[in-house]
């Protein structure tokens, strides 16, 4: 060792402490993100089971202790590359409030941690745990949404062919299953996402104990998503005879929470089906019990080898991660945003372009999925062939979990098959041409043409991905989230598309001369 470096730092500063320190500053620079992680675990209920990941990861890394405490102590200067932008990327993400990068980042850095203890070979060993604590990260307000209209969609569709199966006349108009004298709505925690994130975790947890080979593992993975959908849509179509047969009181309370949890165990029993059946080959007489390996590996007195003696570059490390904890800690208690005055939609005119409006109400349950600040719905004009629908949703600050996205996660629930899509230009902000969204879509006999877009500031979006890129950087720059969509549509009487785009646009145009006193820029 360096006689220099030694006279510099004391000798019992060896790379043990140096790695405590690490772990202490990684845990207290993501302490605000662990609470609100623990938070979301307790009141979701697509990812309650995140509340055992913790303790089903530790206890495999207890039973590798072993084998983790035999590995040479060799750093990789990509894990402290990766915990230094883990926890640069935790700054951003508290600058724009962002959870769900506080979360991946802080898997980030943990993964970044077991690279600087151990290099690749305890990376190896560390995989599966870190795997399982991202799995039970909530993705993304954008991802989510996107996912749960189309696992919607499908088990809405499947759900309707199994009820079909049974003889009992049914119509399916988007997410909506008409009986007859009843019908069911096929919500958002109807989607299967309930199933698919617990199953997921699950599977991953048995095929990392069972002794196969790495094929017949990969194809108990992919089973979860077939099975997920499967019961679900088996589900639904159970609450469909049953709401046919004994009314709709069957669909929501206790009953249907405990057909929930049934059709849960039953998905997990054909889970274990999957894996007797790949398993079937080589192991016939073994009991599938004995297909996994739980118990613990003894352990003898062995410590990392290598363990004493610090190196510059890990305890340099050690030292800009402090100095990051200390500015994310500043961070978080100083930064706020700034809430724009503006005039509510209660004031918004109710005649635009010579028109007046119906106004319109959401329902309590849509109020509390779109968690918007204000909104606006309502349709301009008399006559059906010249009738503006209107719809504006604004948030103050968009976090995760209550953010704008696009028509098309949304209109398909509804029943609304989407014809046609393009991207045309409209003055929206006065002086300047923006391009905006022109969909076409169909429900039965009628057609209609909407134009939407995302308006945050002084800019216009088509495509709500780019939207949230924006808004990263005018969370950093100005201190704002603000941001609203804006949709308009109107029917196409006679396949006159040319007069419903005509009446569009000019209702549009005097709208854009009212919007920057409810949008502020």
């Amino acid at each position: 060792m360096d006689h220099n470096v030694n006279r510099i730092f004391p000798a019992y500063l060896d790379k043990f402490y140096v790695i405590i320190l690490l772990a202490c500053v990684i845990f207290g620079s993501f302490a605000g993100g662990i609470v609100t992680l623990v938070d979301q675990w307790l009141t979701s209920e697509e990812y309650g089971h995140g509340l055992l990941m913790p303790f089903v990861s530790g206890y495999i890394i207890w039973s590798k202790r072993s084998q983790i405490l035999s590995q040479p102590l060799q750093e990789n200067i990509l894990g402290h590359i990766l915990i230094l932008a883990a926890l640069l990327l935790n700054i951003v993400a508290t600058l724009a409030d962002l959870e769900s990068i506080k979360h991946y980042s802080f898997v980030m850095a943990l993964t970044g941690l077991t690279l600087s203890v151990g290099s690749w070979r305890l990376l190896k060993i560390c995989f599966v745990p870190l795997l399982l604590i991202g799995l039970v990260v909530p993705l993304p307000y954008l991802l989510i949404s996107t996912l749960t209209s189309n696992l919607q969609l499908i088990s809405s569709e499947l759900g309707t062919y199994f009820i079909r199966l049974m003889n009992i006349p049914v119509f399916l108009e988007g997410n909506i299953i008409d009986l007859g004298a009843f019908k069911l709505q096929v919500v958002e925690a109807c989607s299967g996402l309930r199933y698919l994130y617990p199953l997921l975790s699950i599977s991953l947890i048995l095929v990392y104990f069972l002794e196969t080979s790495f094929w017949k593992k990969s194809v108990v993975l992919l089973s979860v998503v077939p099975i997920t959908i499967i019961m679900n849509s088996a589900r639904i179509a159970v609450t469909g005879l049953l709401v046919k047969l004994y009314g709709s009181g069957v669909a929501e309370g206790f009953l249907h929470d405990f057909e929930g949890w049934v059709v849960f165990m039953a998905a997990f029993i054909l889970l274990l089906i999957v894996i007797r059946l790949i398993t079937l080959g080589s192991s016939k007489k073994t009991p599938l019990a004995n297909l996994f390996e739980f118990d613990n590996e003894d352990t003898d007195n062995k410590i990392w080898a290598g363990i004493s003696g610090y190196s510059i570059s890990l305890l340099s490390t050690a030292v800009i991660c402090v100095f990051l904890f200390i500015a994310t800690s500043y961070v978080a208690l100083n930064s706020s945003f700034t809430i724009v005055e503006r005039n509510t939609f209660n004031s918004f005119p109710m005649r635009v372009d010579g028109k007046n409006v119906s106004v319109s109400r959401l329902e309590p349950e849509v109020l509390r999925v779109l968690k918007a600040d204000d909104y606006f719905i309502g349709a301009y004009g008399p006559k059906e062939s010249e009738k503006i629908g209107l719809y504006m949703v604004y948030y103050q600050q968009q976090k995760d979990g209550s953010a704008l996205h696009s028509p098309r996660v949304c209109l398909p629930s509804g029943g609304w098959e989407i014809i046609d899509e393009s991207l045309i230009s409209l003055p929206i902000i006065i002086g300047t041409t923006n391009q905006v969204n022109r969909v076409i879509i169909k429900k039965g006999e009628l057609t209609q043409i909407v134009y939407y877009w995302i308006q945050q500031q002084n800019n216009i979006f088509a495509n709500e991905y780019t939207a949230r890129l924006s808004l990263l950087r005018s969370s950093l720059t100005h201190n704002r989230s603000d941001g609203a969509l804006v949709r308009v549509n109107t029917p196409v009487i006679n396949e006159n598309y040319e007069q419903a785009d005509k009446n569009l646009r000019s209702f549009t145009r005097r709208l854009s001369a009212i919007l920057p006193s409810y949008l502020p820029h």
